[in-house]
């Protein structure tokens, strides 16, 4: 960035500036690159979803266009401040501001070149973002890998994603778009105010969708009679109910397994899948059952893990609420084998071994518990 305290160069010709930007392409390369992996880690850390980080440096057919077009007044090649530009695509807009407040902590920013573009007048739809011109914090050019991109700076804009699709697709028509009469300038205009409309409802189910799962996780821990087996309950009820993690425990180690401290959102769905398949409408059906059969889960499990199942795959280790897939298997299968084919047909198993001899373990099993 030019000294503000130093008195600027007259204006450099198109030919300097190409030849300025062309000696300066390999560090520009290398600078886009390095900042798209370390913005990834640092969005990573702080816990940030997003959808994708863009990098680039611009094409120089861009960059002479830019530079000579009469309405910005460039007068050297520095004056341009997206010759390096990132583009962080977030999944919702209110999560912009969260990058925003990473940017700030990990780069020095120019506030006096960077603009909040969502600002903007309340009758206006489009693409927004929020702009940091920015560069390296001095803690960091300070280690040695980092010293050449010392005096680069860069463009960062930060967008949801909605508001990128819109970029993207309005970008061909964006040169074009004073010269369209009036009916297809007010046809954009409606398809933007649709989108903001959008980004606004997704917002929304978001907060719904979270009061939801609060509200069942409360319930949950209150045992609560009528909770309705879903896979938000289902979740819940394997994070917090200390029956499934004993009997989850007594499973693995039966079967020489490991317990996996992630809960995959696949996992939870089969779960709750087989739970309702085997006939358990509530959570409370659930938690009586295990604490009816729980005891001889793991001898189920690896009764038939040793007879019938062993040509599937054997995980070496297990997530959570295992139990209620086994609990489910059990409750099926001491109906008979009718029941168990009905029950993998549902699930979308393909029934390749001995649905008879399953149901005798299971009966088999029953049998060792109290009357």
């Amino acid at each position: 960035m030019p000294d503000a305290g130093n008195q600027r160069k007259p204006k450099a010709n198109i030919e300097s500036v190409l030849a300025e930007f062309d000696g300066k392409k390999d560090t520009l390369l290398s600078f886009c690159e390095t900042t798209k992996i370390l913005m990834e880690q640092f969005l990573q850390d702080a816990k940030i979803q997003f959808q994708s980080v863009q990098a680039r440096i611009k094409k120089r057919e861009k960059l002479k266009a830019k530079y000579l077009d009469p309405r910005k007044n460039y007068e050297q090649l520095d004056d341009i401040t997206d010759q390096v530009a990132l583009r962080i695509i977030t999944y919702y807009e209110d999560e912009v501001d969260r990058v925003a407040d990473t940017i700030r902590r990990e780069f020095e920013i120019d506030p006096n070149r960077s603009v909040d573009k969502r600002e903007t007048e309340p009758d206006k739809f489009g693409y927004y973002s929020l702009n940091f011109i920015c560069k390296y914090s001095r803690g960091r050019v300070a280690l040695g890998e980092y010293k050449k991109f010392a005096d680069v700076w860069c463009e960062i804009q930060i967008t949801s994603i909605l508001r990128h699709a819109w970029s993207e697709i309005e970008h061909p028509w964006y040169d074009l778009k004073d010269a369209f009469p009036p009916t297809i300038k007010r046809r954009f205009a409606r398809m933007a105010a649709l989108l903001e409309i959008a980004e606004s409802e997704f917002l929304s189910l978001r907060k719904i969708q979270a009061d939801y799962q609060q509200s069942v996780g409360l319930q949950v821990e209150a045992n609560v009679a009528d909770i309705p087996v879903d896979v938000v309950s289902i979740r819940s009820f394997i994070e917090q109910e200390p029956l499934v993690a004993e009997i989850d425990r007594s499973i693995a180690a039966k079967l020489g397994r490991t317990l996996s401290p992630d809960l995959p959102d696949q996992s939870v769905q089969q779960r709750s899948r087989s739970a309702l398949l085997a006939g358990m409408k509530k959570i409370q059906d659930i938690r009586d059952a295990l604490a009816k059969y729980g005891t001889v889960l793991p001898e189920f499990a690896h009764r038939c893990r040793e007879e019938l199942w062993s040509s599937y795959r054997k995980n070496p280790s297990y997530v959570g609420g295992v139990c209620i897939y086994n609990l489910s298997m059990f409750l099926v299968s001491v109906q008979g084998s009718a029941a168990i084919r009905e029950f993998l047909t549902a699930y979308g198993f393909t029934v390749t071994w001995d649905i008879d001899r399953q149901a005798a373990i299971a009966q088999e099993i029953r049998k060792q518990l109290p009357s």
